[in-house]
């Protein structure tokens, strides 16, 4: 069994611009799961944790302009998975964001221990060569190893 199966729990997440500065998407506030099975699925889920509410009973009844709104402050994707290397690479099958279905994301896997003695799953976009603008790090506490 490889070391990424299990739910992972978002605790960071950040975006380091070319120039050095480091954001926070969702304004600081992202939660996020992602899960990896052992038969070689993955599901990614992230939102911001302060959306506002919309008050209706489905999604359905919301303006365009609530949908909209509610999407804008939420990401999730899922479909198979490999690892190759030290990069797990997620063939992408269904998406909120319709360009990502059918494409590969790949990112970087890094283990991180704690003082506690538990290990955080870092996944990185590192970007390509000239065309890296930023690099991408969220870090993931398993949820079997919840922090209390």
């Amino acid at each position: 069994m490889h070391e990424l199966i299990g739910t992972w729990r978002l605790i960071d997440w950040t975006v380091t611009l070319r120039n050095g500065r480091v954001t926070r998407p969702f304004n600081g506030k992202a939660q996020g799961l992602i899960t990896y099975t052992d038969e070689g699925r993955m599901v990614a889920t992230l939102m911001k944790s302060d959306r506002e509410l919309i008050g209706t009973r489905s999604f359905n009844e919301a303006t365009a302009m609530e949908r909209a709104s509610a999407a804008a402050g939420y990401l999730s994707y899922a479909g198979t998975y490999e690892v190759v290397g030290d990069q797990v690479h997620h063939h992408v099958e269904l998406s909120l964001f319709p360009d990502w279905v059918g494409g590969t994301q790949i990112r970087h896997i890094e283990w991180i221990t704690n003082e506690d003695g538990t290990t955080d799953l870092e996944l990185s976009d590192l970007g390509v060569g000239a065309e890296r603008s930023a690099v991408i790090r969220l870090r993931w506490h398993r949820v079997t190893e919840e922090r209390t």
